[in-house]
């Protein structure tokens, strides 16, 4: 596996698939609502990605393999000192169940460990249960969990 700097085109594809798969996980997480989760999420890219792929302290790759044309998913994370954290990760769909992901998380492991930070986080959504069990099978330990209670 490659972590290849992502380009502008890569990154314009990424937006358009990242935007609505994070509205829908949070109205799925009962975060937002329906109407106005488009908007939160576009609106929590641009704060947190202002300069695009050339924000300051903020690493966007595309995963390749060595018999890829193009991207097979991508990783963004984030760095703050000697951490890392995982803003998003994501192998594109006809690639998932084939180990992509946990060679993509060893891959940024070994980037990490060339870079000298120590540590890696990050935050998964509790009904993703396919991400959850693949960190936990790479070593990733729960720090704290937020748990919520509807009330009718």
């Amino acid at each position: 596996m490659n972590l290849v700097k992502m380009s502008e085109k890569d990154f314009d594809n990424y937006l358009n698939i990242a935007i609505p798969e994070y509205a829908e996980d949070k109205i799925t997480a009962g975060t937002w609502k329906k109407s106005e989760a488009i908007h939160l999420a576009t609106e929590s890219y641009a704060n947190l990605l202002p300069k695009g792929i050339h924000t300051p302290n903020n690493f966007l790759f595309s995963i390749m393999t060595s018999s890829s044309i193009g991207p097979i998913g991508m990783i963004w994370v984030k760095s703050t000192d000697k951490k890392l954290f995982i803003y998003d990760f994501m192998i594109n769909e006809e690639y998932r169940g084939k180990g992509y992901g946990k060679k993509s998380l060893i891959s940024l492991d070994n980037w990490a460990s060339e870079h000298q930070f120590e540590e890696i986080g990050l935050h998964v959504f509790a009904h993703n249960q396919s991400a959850h069990q693949l960190y936990k099978k790479m070593g990733y330990i729960e720090t704290d969990i937020t748990m919520v209670r509807k009330i009718e």
